[in-house]
């Protein structure tokens, strides 16, 4: 059979083709039945829900597809900003980019040589005694207000 995938289709046992007169192209004819058929068949499969499904495809597609520049695009910052765009091979792809920044992240994560803030707890470190405490306006509660008496 010729054409069987348009058969498939079109839902057609067979797709007859007739000779054309005097040279003409050959050509297919559909009678009344098989026109029923195809009716029958779009019915079915829901030809109206194509056009909404496609609609619903493309807005998916048009959303993946700027996602993905703005995650390309945001690599490719990191990238520059951490000075790795030589160590990028030329065909590299995202996910060899993604992987270079993984390793750079792991490489600061275990590096020993980065600032290190000592914790405040209120105590000197080293065994110096405190100078504020002799300030008068500390000793006040210490002393259980013993103030200076006023002479009259």
């Amino acid at each position: 059979m010729k054409y069987p995938k348009l058969a498939a289709v079109l839902g057609l046992q067979t797709i007859t083709i007739q000779s054309g007169l005097f040279g003409a192209n050959a050509h297919t004819r559909l009678d009344e039945e098989q026109l029923q058929k195809l009716e029958d068949q779009l019915s079915s499969s829901g030809g109206d829900d194509l056009q909404t499904n496609f609609d619903a495809l493309q807005i998916s597609f048009n959303t993946l597809k700027g996602e993905k520049e703005g995650l390309q695009s945001a690599v490719t910052q990191a990238l520059e900003l951490n000075g790795l765009t030589d160590q990028l091979k030329e065909n590299a792809t995202s996910i060899n980019a993604v992987e270079l920044l993984g390793a750079k992240c792991k490489e600061y994560g275990g590096a020993t040589n980065r600032h290190n803030f000592v914790k405040n707890t209120g105590e000197y470190q080293d065994d110096t005694p405190d100078p504020a405490q002799n300030y008068q306006h500390n000793r006040v509660m210490t002393e259980k207000f013993n103030f200076p008496k006023i002479k009259e």
